[in-house]
């Protein structure tokens, strides 16, 4: 009768023990979103609204002076400013987002204020690749999306590998009016490349 008792509170034990290991990876997640300060649910463009949008014709970027670039920034940044201002806002109620290309797959994003030209060259994620990567192997070609931005938000969704790494993500910023706040960072699929 005692073997069949500590049989029976063993099993519980092993039953109980598993359970627990089952709930490990649902709780570690919690665990370590919770450390990073990141939430758990997907930020929304609706989330981080803003109050007006403007709607008139925006004035050109402030680049400078076109004598500092070079490359593909001279492409980018070397031309006619005034081309520029017959686009219209479509970022955080009054800025203008463009995108300058670094190569096939790649590019980087710019940004001015349309109310009055003030001009952000530098995102936090730096240049960032789209792909696709893999075209012509075995495996399905991987590709991103890159980036998701709306007029009547603040919220930048950007999906992509950081430029000569395998560092690929969804992240989520929110802009405060001067800079960029990572939100959120969800890690993706990694390119063929990657995996080696």
């Amino acid at each position: 009768m005692w073997r069949t008792q500590h049989s029976a509170q063993s099993t519980n034990r092993r039953r109980r023990g598993n359970l627990l290991l089952a709930s490990v990876p649902w709780l570690a997640t919690i665990l370590l979103t919770a450390a990073s300060g990141q939430s758990a649910k997907l930020p929304r463009f609706q989330d981080h609204s803003v109050s007006s949008v403007y709607r008139g014709e925006v004035k050109p970027p402030d680049f400078g002076n076109p004598d500092q670039y070079d490359g593909t920034d001279l492409r980018c940044f070397g031309g006619d400013p005034a081309e520029y201002a017959k686009g219209h806002a479509n970022f955080a109620g009054h800025f203008v987002i463009g995108r300058c290309t670094c190569g096939s797959g790649c590019h980087y994003l710019f940004m001015w204020d349309g109310l009055n030209g003030k001009f952000y060259r530098w995102f936090p994620f730096g240049p960032i690749n789209v792909g696709p990567y893999g075209l012509g192997s075995t495996v399905p070609p991987v590709g991103y999306k890159g980036e998701q931005f709306r007029v009547d938000s603040t919220l930048l969704i950007v999906e992509g590998c950081i430029e000569g790494t395998c560092d690929c993500a969804t992240r989520y910023y929110n802009w405060n009016g001067g800079e960029f706040k990572l939100i959120l960072s969800r890690a993706s699929r990694k390119p063929p490349r990657c995996s080696k």
